[in-house]
Order: C-alpha cells, then sequence, then structure tokens
C-alpha cells in the first residue's frame, strides 16, 4: 500500500496568499475603473420600459402579465426592491450606481442597467 502524505506545505500557503491578493487587487481595480452613471434604463422582454434620472429618489413599479418588479432609486444607486421572480437572484444583487452595470432579472425579462458618465467596460454584474 502506498501512503500518501496530506500535509499542506510553505509553497501552498503561499499560492493561496498570492492568489487572495490578486483577487482583492483585481476587485479594487475594477471597483474604481468606472465612472457614476447618471440614468437608469430598464427594458423589459427587450423592450424598453423607461429611463430615470439617479438623481431623483423615486420607487418604479412594473407589472407584465403575473410578473411584477419593484425599482427603487436612492441617493444615486438602483436596486431591484421586490420581485415576484423564484430564484429572487435580481433582489440579491445588491445596489449598482457605475456606468455599464446591470442587475437583471431572467425568469421576469427585465432588465436594469446604469447609462451616463464614461463605461470603460461594456457591462459589469454583481
Amino acid at each position: 500500500m502506498i501512503k500518501e502524505n496530506h500535509m499542506i506545505k510553505k509553497a501552498d500557503i503561499i499560492l493561496a496568499a498570492a492568489l487572495i491578493i490578486v483577487g482583492i487587487a483585481m476587485s479594487y481595480i475594477l471597483s474604481f475603473g468606472q465612472d457614476t452613471g447618471s440614468e437608469l434604463i430598464i427594458s423589459c422582454d427587450g423592450e424598453k420600459f423607461g429611463s430615470y434620472s439617479l438623481f431623483e429618489d423615486r420607487e418604479i413599479e412594473i407589472e407584465r402579465n403575473d410578473h411584477i418588479n419593484k425599482v427603487t432609486i436612492k441617493n444615486g444607486a438602483v436596486s431591484m426592491s421586490f420581485s415576484n421572480c423564484h430564484g429572487q437572484d435580481c433582489i440579491h444583487q445588491g445596489e449598482i450606481s457605475k456606468s455599464g452595470e446591470a442587475i437583471i432579472c431572467l425568469p421576469n425579462k427585465v432588465v436594469l442597467e446604469i447609462d451616463g458618465g464614461e463605461a470603460k467596460y461594456d457591462t459589469l454584474s454583481k
């Protein structure tokens, strides 16, 4: 029988630390690589539903067939505050405020996208 050695080696620890540092650095670079947006564009099933300023706090209700989504714009940031979809991933994405960021409710086919400012990337999602 061959006996396996499961000891963690010094090189494994160094590699793990290096990967963590690179990941944190990339997150930092990506989060500061975009301008704050000025407008929210909402699309439903591929068609434009409306556009709204990020400088005015408001709640927007989207009702289509049996699908309901509520969007909150507050302090220049956008979040999906309610959805009757099953997964609730759109709600768990949190807030977006930078140009090019998006929140997508796939079951209800609703897309929230930040526009304005200067996007350095095509699209980023949380």
